[in-house]
């Protein structure tokens, strides 16, 4: 008996407890979707906020991004409230001109994912729609990140896709020619220095065989002028003319 009183008592309290947890979650979902209807009115709202920056010039775009700065070093506004407002912005100026005239909201999402909210609210524009999306922090719930951007169709993505795939195709076959060229260069580099080697060397030895050829007149002429002196000697020794005898040999003895 005592052990069955024990075991109500238990599925007592964890019955409890499953209901205590349940509220717990009844009530940070109600919070939540609280936060989310806050969200997705104070997107709407920036949404039509936008249109007041519409036909800006570079110039007035870059005084806008200097006042978020000048803003930022006073502790006006956060570094991040600071980076959403010109990205946003910058976003802006770029595709205002494809986007037409603002017709009315679209469908709006807020999904979760690791650390972040992402909401995302679509905006129907007379020529194209847009999407804007803000990022926001699970720990404060606070923006950390926005952008808006215009929304493609599927042919326009396959479209983009393609001219991206063709782009690369053509990118590397570019660049497989460029390295053929530099590799059949430095072929060309190498018959031109070994032809230039081949030319030196000529050169060289066309230079020693003439040096050798001079030795040798030289030398020759040496010879003469000192038959010339043993044969004047003989002829005056003998007291005869040199026509009389001709030197054939010199032999020299160490």
């Amino acid at each position: 008996m005592k052990r069955a009183i024990k075991c109500i008592c238990l599925l007592s309290l964890c019955v409890l407890a499953f209901a205590l947890a349940g509220c717990g979650a009844s009530k940070d979902n109600e919070l939540l979707e609280r936060k989310t209807q806050a969200v997705e009115k104070d997107m709407m709202t920036f949404a039509v906020d936008l249109e007041k920056y519409r036909g800006l010039s570079d110039a007035q775009v870059k005084e806008y991004l200097n006042t978020i700065e000048s803003y930022k070093r006073s502790n006006q506004i956060t570094e991040d409230q600071a980076k959403v407002n010109e990205d946003i912005i910058k976003d802006w100026h770029e595709i205002e001109g494809d986007l037409g005239k603002f017709q009315d909201y679209g469908e709006f999402e807020f999904d979760s994912a690791g650390k972040t909210y992402t909401a995302t609210l679509n905006l129907k524009y007379a020529n194209r729609d847009a999407k804007l999306v803000y990022v926001i922090s699970k720990k404060d719930f606070t923006v950390t990140g926005a952008n808006i951007e215009m929304i493609y169709t599927l042919g326009e993505k396959m479209s983009k896709a393609g001219l991206n795939t063709v782009t690369g195709i053509l990118i590397v076959f570019f660049m497989l020619v460029f390295m053929c060229v530099v590799i059949y260069a430095f072929n060309i580099i190498a018959y031109i220095q070994e032809k230039y080697n081949r030319k030196k060397e000529q050169t060289k030895i066309e230079i020693t065989s003439l040096e050798g050829s001079d030795d040798s007149e030289e030398k020759e002429v040496d010879d003469k002028e000192l038959i010339a002196v043993i044969a004047a000697a003989i002829a005056a020794a003998t007291n005869q003319s040199t026509d009389d005898f001709v030197v054939r040999s010199i032999r020299r003895r160490s």
